[in-house]
């Protein structure tokens, strides 16, 4: 397997990805479940609020760690401005999902989230790896 990956740095680059979304995901999903089960918050209130705080570990986790990027100052603000615009379109496809599923899909607010999760996840790593942490060769 770790040859596979040297080979295609690639998988190992969204495996990373992946594992912080993973966490992030938890994160969004414990804040989504808690303000919607617990403080009788609306579904769709707590979701966008979920996604927002998970964006802050997201971002410094893939910034250091999924695509080693050492830009600082002005740079890594301009990309923490990248990188808000397309958490936000993925906020927005995320939102549309989950709502489409739950009011016209009559599916269960979780299943939905999880099916929107899983597509945003996709949206995310291209976009982020390809603008926001693109590297200059």
């Amino acid at each position: 397997m770790r040859n596979y990956l040297i080979k295609f740095p690639v998988l190992k680059q969204f495996i990373k990805f992946c594992v912080v979304g993973g966490i992030a995901a938890l994160i969004n999903f414990g804040v989504l479940y808690s303000f919607t089960e617990w403080l009788g918050i609306w579904y769709l209130t707590s979701a966008i609020l979920g996604f927002l705080i998970s964006v802050v570990f997201n971002f410094s986790a893939n910034k250091f760690w999924t695509f080693r990027n050492s830009l600082k100052g002005k740079d890594a603000f301009g990309q923490m401005g990248k990188f808000s615009i397309v958490m936000l379109t993925g906020l927005t496809i995320n939102t549309l999902i989950i709502y489409g599923l739950t009011e016209h899909f009559l599916l269960d607010y979780r299943l939905s989230w999880l099916f929107a999760t899983g597509v945003v996840t996709f949206w995310n790593f291209i976009f982020n790896r390809l603008w926001t942490f693109k590297k200059n060769f």
